[in-house]
């Protein structure tokens, strides 16, 4: 597992992780990803979503404490939050890095990169083609304060979760021209689809949600596993 360090900009590093299930809830699902091989969890702490985990109820801790015991990555997924609050939930729960999920403002990730923090910043792009240019206006910025992006399809106010995939050639025509630039493929990934999406996109990172549960919000340790092994190749 690659292991974050604080301080470090990690926008340039290929990658951070390379198999994420987002929106765990159970010490089950926390076990399953690390039986599987997977590297790193997503704590979901907006409350508008079905994956929603209380940041003050001490079984989130446990469930935090558990991963890290167990050798994955912590990453908390927030959407709108203040930079002091999200600081203050990672640090009384116990998190590595903080993913920005929603319209949050630059300065915020600013903040919490200065703080010494390691951002993943979701970037929000169509289903259907786009042009390099679209994601260079939109990733740029974020870039330059040293945030990790993560490629999602923009799913409106739910904010991710969609199950919808992006348009992998437009994915595959700008990683090839930035070489340079660690970015994590999400969006509709699962484990029928995760290996092609793979290939078509030259991900070395991938992130699911909904792709790993059955029913919705419920994650599913037999698919947690094909996921895992599919992306691992």
């Amino acid at each position: 597992m690659v292991q974050f360090v604080r301080f470090e900009s990690i926008a340039r590093v290929a990658t951070v992780f390379r198999t994420k299930i987002c929106g765990v809830r159970l010490a089950e699902d926390v076990r399953a990803v690390e039986k599987s091989g997977g590297d790193a969890i997503g704590l979901n702490f907006f409350p508008q979503s079905v994956r929603y985990v209380d940041p003050s109820d001490p079984a989130t801790g446990a469930l935090s404490e558990l991963a890290g015991r167990l050798g994955l990555l912590r990453v908390g997924v927030f959407v709108n939050e203040s930079a002091v609050e999200m600081e203050r939930i990672a640090g009384s729960v116990g998190l590595d890095a903080i993913q920005l999920h929603g319209d949050e403002r630059l300065q915020t990730a600013a903040s919490l990169r200065q703080a010494g923090w390691p951002v993943l910043r979701a970037i929000k792009l169509p289903r259907g083609p786009f042009a390099g240019e679209l994601m260079r206006e939109r990733a740029a910025p974020w870039i330059e304060i040293g945030c990790h992006l993560l490629l999602d399809v923009d799913a409106g106010a739910a904010h991710g979760g969609s199950g919808k995939t992006l348009d992998w050639p437009s994915v595959a025509a700008w990683a090839e021209a930035n070489p340079s630039i660690g970015w994590t493929l999400a969006g509709g990934l699962k484990p029928e689809n995760v290996r092609q999406a793979i290939d078509a996109t030259g991900a070395v990172s991938v992130d699911t949600a909904s792709g790993v549960e059955c029913p919705r919000g419920v994650k599913n340790e037999a698919r947690i596993r094909a996921f895992i092994a599919a992306a691992r190749g």
